[in-house]
């Protein structure tokens, strides 16, 4: 069943409507442009029937308006007097299809049918390309590091002067897991290319003697098993980009088609000698190093040249400072709300677990783990014992801050203290202070207490306190 929209003055009218209903829909009737269109923004049909004339306008006047509300409601025209000239031009307009008077009902559901069709399939490609491109938002990424800010500053460029017709070939390197596949695809949803295609081949995960059909395409009877011509993947990212993940993992034949194609966007299908034109972007992606696989002869010298036009270091997790718990956060919420769970906090031992393990999984391992926790601990509050960690952890660090006081004539001494980047508790410098006046008094805490600026009382009143 459909919600349909009949906007019509002619009498056959209300005859339209009861055939319709007897078919299975639900049917509202509007004689004028007006009352159509106010109708249609109270009631969202899915297909909007309506005749070319009207008392008060014209249906291409309520097409365009529909277009402009909602992409999505098919538009049928209906003419008594249509010429091909004019149902060709409403389907330039965006029409789903023009129908000429008198209208067979039989003939109608059909037309119906079909302009549902593509809506439902309209709707899906807009569903999976939002989905596609959920995450995409530079500004919806967490990474406060030097490094990760670098990344972003260089995406957004790269974005900015990447267009339709031209669009850097881009290397992203570092460790599985670091968030490679993330930024390629922010770079192409926050450049021009966004409308067109992005599509993402691992190429470790294809075998070997199947790679070079699935990513040039094949003709009919290229190889055995090949019943019928197959559009490779360069071809699926006409007008985007292609995103080859693992890259080091390609044969050394298929590189030198790879450098074909960076060099003059032209390519050919297993078995076919025509030449094809690739409007891509090429965005490629390793965590091997290829400059050691140029030297084993396992990478091609020239492809890596032409790739390296710009090179993005991915930094590891264990790398990022203070984003490790700002990303845990996140990505916490992120999955609660993929659940639909309620979002819990951490414990404080969980940052300290956090910061010292060594992710070698990087962001990948920690959303495994967070996943995990989520769905299988049911204690309100997150905590180190949750994380089923098996990689090295780093040794807790005490951090002590050095003091170095500079004895003068003067009352105002100079003083520089090393603050470690993690920081430490304000007694802890007291602490240290006390200790270095101390040693430059060889214990004399009399002398220690008057350069101190305190009195010997409550210099060993502090130094009682802490145990001394």
């Amino acid at each position: 069943m459909a919600h349909l929209l009949l906007i019509d003055d002619d009498a056959y009218g209300g005859e339209l409507v009861k055939a319709l209903a007897a078919c299975g829909h639900e049917v509202r009737w509007a004689r004028t442009m007006a009352d159509g269109l106010k109708q249609y923004r109270r009631d969202r049909a899915e297909v909007v029937l309506v005749n070319t004339d009207l008392p008060d306008g014209s249906g291409q006047d309520v097409l365009a308006q529909v277009r402009i509300e909602d992409p999505t409601t098919m538009v049928v025209l209906t003419s008594a007097r249509g010429t091909i000239e004019e149902a060709v031009e409403a389907m330039k307009q965006g029409a789903s299809d023009f129908v000429r008077k008198p209208l067979d009902v039989a003939d109608l559901e059909l037309r119906i049918s079909r302009a549902l069709s593509s809506r439902r399939l309209a709707t899906q490609l807009g569903y999976l390309k939002a989905r596609q491109a959920r995450g995409a938002d530079i500004s919806g990424l967490v990474g406060e590091c030097v490094q990760m800010r670098s990344v972003f500053d260089t995406v957004i460029r790269l974005g900015q002067k990447t267009t339709r017709r031209a669009g850097p070939t881009v290397l992203f390197v570092g460790e599985t897991g670091t968030g490679k596949g993330v930024m390629a695809r922010a770079l192409h949803y926050n450049s021009q290319r966004r409308d067109g295609p992005f599509v993402e081949v691992n190429c470790a995960s294809i075998p070997e003697n199947l790679m070079e059909a699935e990513v040039f395409g094949a003709e009919r009877g290229a190889y055995t098993g090949a019943v019928a011509s197959h559009v490779g993947y360069v071809e699926t990212a006409d007008g985007g980009t292609l995103f080859l993940d693992e890259i080091g993992c390609l044969s050394l034949p298929l590189q030198a088609k790879l450098l074909t194609v960076l060099e003059s966007r032209t390519f050919r299908r297993v078995g076919s000698s025509v030449e094809r034109h690739a409007d891509i972007q090429m965005v490629v992606a390793t965590n091997m190093d290829l400059h050691a696989a140029v030297e084993r002869g396992a990478f091609r010298e020239d492809l890596l040249h032409r790739l390296e036009i710009i090179v993005l270091n991915m930094p590891p997790l264990r790398e990022r400072g203070p984003d490790r718990m700002r990303l845990a956060a996140h990505l916490r919420d992120e999955i609660s709300r993929e659940y639909g769970l309620p979002s819990r906090p951490f414990a404080d031992d969980v940052a300290d677990l956090v910061e010292r393990y060594q992710w070698p999984g990087n962001v990948r391992e920690l959303r495994n783990s967070l996943e995990q926790i989520l769905l299988l601990e049911d204690d309100p509050v997150i905590a180190a014992r949750h994380f089923h960690l098996r990689g090295r952890m780093q040794p807790r660090r005490v951090s002590k801050p050095h003091v170095a006081v500079s004895p003068g004539g003067s009352a105002d001494k100079d003083i520089e203290i090393d603050m470690p980047a993690e920081g430490m508790a304000l007694q802890s410098v007291e602490d240290a202070l006390i200790d270095r006046t101390l040693a430059m008094c060889d214990g004399n805490v009399s002398r220690a207490a008057r350069m101190l600026g305190v009195s010997r009382d409550q210099l060993r009143y502090r130094l009682a306190k802490r145990g001394a």
